[in-house]
């Protein structure tokens, strides 16, 4: 799912306090500092985003993105913060609702969360959200140019 779909349910569901919020973001944090980037590096940005067919990314790259999305790591976290502070965190709620949100609306083609990584690598082949926004938004960008273009 998108960042402002996440950010959106986030506080509407569980709060609107920071740590709440960022945490509700957090997973999908080392994909938006390392993929976008590496694909620019790549020089595969523009041919990607046409096409909406995106350049497998490298394997440290996913195993950061598993352990993000996994709800064995959550719950450890969790517990350990429990077992730290004496406090459930509302942060963790945040973030175990992000990858529930993100199971079905993944494709395998396109970044399935591995939910039970590192004791599974089940994924669900679900709808993936970039197969619906991505070509949206390039027949409005190409409306758009088209127009432009032809005022000249």
């Amino acid at each position: 799912m998108d960042p402002l779909t996440h950010l959106f349910i986030t506080r509407k569901v569980i709060g609107a306090e920071p740590t709440v919020v960022v945490a509700g973001l957090a997973a999908d944090t080392p994909f938006y500092l390392t993929y976008p980037a590496w694909v620019i590096k790549q020089g595969q940005f523009a041919t990607a985003f046409q096409s909406n067919e995106w350049p497998e990314a490298p394997r440290w790259m996913k195993t950061l993105h598993h352990i993000c999305h996994s709800l064995p790591v959550l719950l450890t976290v969790t517990i350990l913060i429990k077992f730290i502070t004496g406090k459930w965190p509302l942060a963790a709620l945040a973030w175990g609702v992000h990858i529930l949100i993100d199971i079905p609306t993944h494709s395998r083609k396109n970044w399935a969360p591995q939910f039970l990584w590192p004791l599974s690598s089940i994924t669900v082949d679900g709808l993936s959200w970039t197969d619906v926004a991505i070509p949206g938004i390039n027949r409005a960008i190409n409306k758009i140019s088209g127009r432009v273009t032809g005022l000249f």
